[in-house]
């Protein structure tokens, strides 16, 4: 918990002192802007209506503009999780994951693409706004899994009041919409998967083995043994509150976010990056990612060109349901009841990004959670490291 909130006070500070002040002096030591600075401010504006997207760090960036429409392969991201990246000793809760992502017109298409019930579920909601010539609409496929444990991996027996183990193989598609002339972006993402399969133990074991760490015991314990499947539905609004373009740029926007199905939630959240970038401020978003799908974003400028970035940011997630603690419809051994769990969840996270100039990006990020469950052994906060490759064609 301690370390939580550590990470938590650093960020507010941050965001919502230390870098306003650095700004300001910022602003104050150039108050005769020479041309080229000027330029590239006005470039920067420019380039925020132009460029397209799909989801947070874990994507590919395009370094042209779609002018006319979205290309069918826009790129690619790799996005590995796991707690050991945060060069501590242990292995427990959301102890890791991994996911692929595919950006472009044709994730529309694939045979396996859940697009159709993905727009069909927005429109029949009325969620997006009515289109106009300001709007571009971009879109993405990813695959991946997700793997919970408790305290003790190498125990067989059913750990009662700790977190039980837990896994999601899953197939997910996004939408992003985005608005220049408001600077407002909506992303929309439906997820279908299958809850405790024996396959993902099976990595584990395996990836355990290669490392010489313990061998997980007790998945016959774990939610939704045998199998079961899941489904999720997530729309969300981005909007840009603030920026400054400069020698060094700053950005900072908002999140309000829901989601129903295996994670039932409400999300509020600020995110914000401060360095040397020239990529649209939707193509940054982590705070739209959680412990499953990562809906990972594409974002596109006229040129590629080297980046170097720092990020960090903080939500709120008003939490319903967890079936990765409560189970879902088949028998578990080991779950919680709704008011055993806490109703709202904190997390905190920061980052560092590099693109290079041929447009391979590379992030690490730590994050940091509150605990989930009120007492007990489960009662703890979570953190985890992730790394992000991507690259556009």
């Amino acid at each position: 918990m301690n370390t939580f909130f550590g990470l938590l006070r650093w960020a507010i500070t941050a965001v919502f002192f230390w870098l306003p002040l650095w700004l300001n002096a910022e602003q104050s030591a150039t108050t005769e802007p020479s041309h080229s600075t000027s330029t590239n401010a006005a470039t920067l504006r420019s380039n925020r209506a132009g460029a397209g997207s799909i989801q947070d760090e874990r994507s590919p960036l395009r370094q042209w503009q779609w002018l006319n429409q979205e290309p069918d392969d826009a790129g690619w991201a790799l996005y590995i999780d796991n707690d050991l990246f945060t060069l501590r000793h242990r292995d427990q809760d959301y102890t890791g994951g991994l996911s692929i992502t595919l950006a472009g017109a044709r994730a529309k298409h694939y045979a396996l693409s859940l697009e159709r019930p993905r727009a069909a579920i927005t429109r029949g909601l009325g969620l997006l706004p009515e289109q106009t010539a300001a709007h571009s609409y971009h879109h993405g496929i990813e695959a991946g899994f997700t793997v919970f444990t408790p305290k003790y991996i190498d125990d067989p027996s059913q750990q009662s009041g700790d977190r039980p183990f837990a896994s999601l193989l899953y197939l997910a598609n996004t939408q992003e919409v985005i608005d220049s002339h408001r600077d407002t972006a909506w992303v929309s993402t439906f997820t279908v998967g299958v809850l405790g399969l024996d396959a993902v133990h099976k990595i584990q074991t395996e990836l355990h083995a290669a490392l010489g760490s313990d061998r997980p015991q007790g998945w016959d314990n774990q939610i939704s043994d045998g199998g079961e499947l899941t489904a999720k539905y997530s729309f969300g609004k981005q909007q840009l509150l603030t920026y400054h373009y400069g020698q060094t740029n700053f950005e900072l926007s908002s999140t309000s976010q829901f989601s129903v199905g295996y994670l039932t939630e409400a999300t509020f959240g600020l995110s914000g990056r401060i360095g040397n970038f020239r990529t649209p401020w939707y193509s940054f978003r982590p705070q739209f990612n959680d412990y499953s799908e990562k809906s990972t974003s594409l974002a596109g400028l006229t040129q590629p060109q080297t980046e170097f970035y720092f990020w960090g940011g903080l939500a709120a997630h008003l939490r319903g349901y967890n079936a990765f603690l409560q189970g879902q419809g088949r028998s578990s051994k080991v779950t919680f009841s709704q008011r055993q769990l806490e109703p709202i969840v904190w997390d905190a996270w920061m980052g560092v990004t590099h693109q290079s100039a041929s447009g391979w990006r590379m992030s690490y990020l730590l994050r940091a959670q509150s605990s989930e469950v009120r007492s007990g052994p489960a009662n703890r906060s979570v953190i985890w490291g992730g790394i992000i490759l991507s690259s556009h064609y």
